[in-house]
């Protein structure tokens, strides 16, 4: 007996009343449970269709305004999964296959009514299992669909992540061709050469692996269950990798480490990532890097023989020019007029303007730059001594931020400073004045100034910075040229020259 939830609800066609009387008999005594619809029109039977809903149609082959025929097309348009059977007194052989190509589930004579439930719950279980079909394909239809409106939600971020990944996809392939070459052969732990990867679990214990290139001195039945704290990494390295597997397990982050790990007589580097596969499990890729490190020692040992040699160079000028100073100095003292000492003076402080600045290279740890703000006030100061100055009767001053500029820019400045100091020193203050100095070094950005002037007595109204027979002023313009830079003369309350220059500008220009 068929297990439906309810009633089975069947729709005859039939003109003979007697016939289905008969019909609905044969169907309770084998046991179906139902309730049914007789009808004898083509209006009947599609208003039935539409109202009763039937779960299965029986139709007579012929009947006076109506014809089973007919009735077959509009079950196939109005209720396509309901099936429909023929119970018809006789008919043919041929009509019989005929109508079951034409969509009918079967067919059952009249005076043979034994046939017909056998053939209902064959009809009744060929649309379950259709409607069961088609349902299936329905939610396979929609759960693809879906799929494909994810996709391509999805497609626009995918291939931006596709484009970063393809370079890394490639190397991966990479090294899935050579790990696939070399199958049979295993890497030894030791050694550790690149594109290790293993499979540790929190306390470091390793559960899998895999090799590089090279064939492992050790079978990997003997990897497999190792700890890691057996390998020969020291205290401190060991408690690094430990660390890093734990953070990478609780935070699920890409932990970088480098260790050592003597091989033999030779003490090797290596570079370990460390990525969480699961809640318990890393994946650990290791790298050699030997002979980066190596590489990286010796460059920096270079680069320290080099500071050596930059700092021997910048020192042997400073005291070859400290001679050329001594020379000065040694030649001026036989001679006697005032004028030629003036200049053997002048060109000594000049001199050793330009020595002070190799000093100042090799004394501080950069070689390529020195702070313009202390060299100034340090060659200033160095002047002061120079002549002689009465601290007491002439004061010094200077405001500056502290900025550094290489030596290509510090000589010239360290020229002019000397210059204009110089010049204050020897001319602005006559007949024992009091009187002050004042510089100002400023920098913001690519853009420097330099501010040297004094309350002095002042230069002659008719003077012309760009038209001067002085060697200083002349040092100072072509100075400030050579720096790409412009030069300014205030007279008001005193002498003040302004120097503009760009330092990257100047970077490149070379000293007289």
């Amino acid at each position: 007996m068929i297990n439906m939830a309810g009633k089975l609800k069947i729709l005859i066609l039939e003109d003979v009343e007697f016939d289905a009387e008969l019909t609905e008999h044969e169907m309770r005594r084998e046991g179906l449970d139902f309730v049914s619809r007789r009808v004898e029109t083509e209006e009947g039977f599609i208003h039935a269709l539409e109202e009763f809903n039937p779960d299965v149609v029986l139709v007579d082959h012929s009947l006076p305004q109506f014809d089973g025929v007919t009735a077959l097309d509009i079950v196939k348009v109005k209720s396509p999964e309901t099936p429909l059977i023929f119970v018809s007194g006789k008919i043919g052989e041929e009509f019989a296959v005929e109508v079951l190509k034409m969509g009918a589930k079967d067919y059952v004579f009249k005076n043979n009514l034994s046939k017909l439930v056998p053939a209902i719950k064959r009809a009744l279980k060929e649309r379950s299992e259709l409607l069961e079909r088609k349902k299936a394909e329905r939610e396979l239809k929609t759960a693809y669909n879906q799929m494909e409106e994810k996709i391509q939600n999805r497609t626009h971020e995918l291939s931006q992540i596709n484009q970063r990944l393809m370079k890394e996809i490639a190397e991966r392939n990479k090294v899935g061709e050579a790990l696939k070459k070399s199958e049979n052969k295993y890497k030894s732990l030791l050694l550790a050469i690149p594109d290790l990867m293993f499979i540790i679990t929190e306390d470091g214990t390793i559960i899998d692996f895999r090799g590089g290139s090279q064939e492992l001195a050790i079978t990997k039945d003997k990897i497999i269950g190792i700890n890691i704290s057996s390998i020969g990494l020291s205290e401190a390295d060991l408690k690094l990798a430990l660390e890093k597997i734990k953070k990478s397990l609780e935070y699920d982050t890409l932990e970088n480490f480098e260790y050592e790990l003597k091989v033999a007589s030779s003490l090797n580097y290596y570079e370990a990532r460390v990525k969480r596969l699961n809640n318990r499990e890393v994946l650990c890729i290791v790298r050699d890097i030997t002979n980066k490190r190596k590489a990286e020692d010796k460059l920096n040992k270079s680069l320290k023989e080099k500071d050596i040699l930059l700092k021997e160079i910048h020192h042997r000028v400073k005291n070859n020019l400290q001679i050329v100073s001594s020379l000065l100095s040694l030649q001026s003292q036989h001679i006697k007029e005032p004028d030629s000492v003036e200049v053997f003076k002048e060109s000594q402080s000049r001199i050793i303007s330009m020595a002070l600045i190799h000093e100042k290279l090799y004394q501080t740890g950069d070689l390529t730059q020195i702070n313009l703000s202390e060299y100034a006030n340090e060659l200033v100061n160095d002047l002061f001594r120079s002549y002689s100055v009465n601290t007491s009767r002439v004061k010094f001053k200077i405001e500056s931020n502290d900025f550094p500029v290489d030596i290509n820019t510090a000589i010239p400045c360290g020229l002019i400073i000397n210059e204009l100091i110089t010049n204050s020193i020897k001319h602005a203050f006559p007949d024992d004045r009091n009187g002050e100095i004042k510089m100002e070094i400023r920098c913001h950005g690519e853009n420097c100034r330099i501010k040297i002037g004094d309350n002095g007595v002042g230069l002659p109204e008719n003077l012309d910075i760009n038209d001067v027979n002085t060697l200083g002023l002349k040092l100072v313009t072509n100075l400030t040229r050579q720096l790409d830079g412009t030069i300014e003369l205030d007279r008001d309350d005193g002498t003040s020259f302004t120097i503009k220059f760009n330092e990257f500008e100047s970077i490149n220009n070379t000293y007289l």
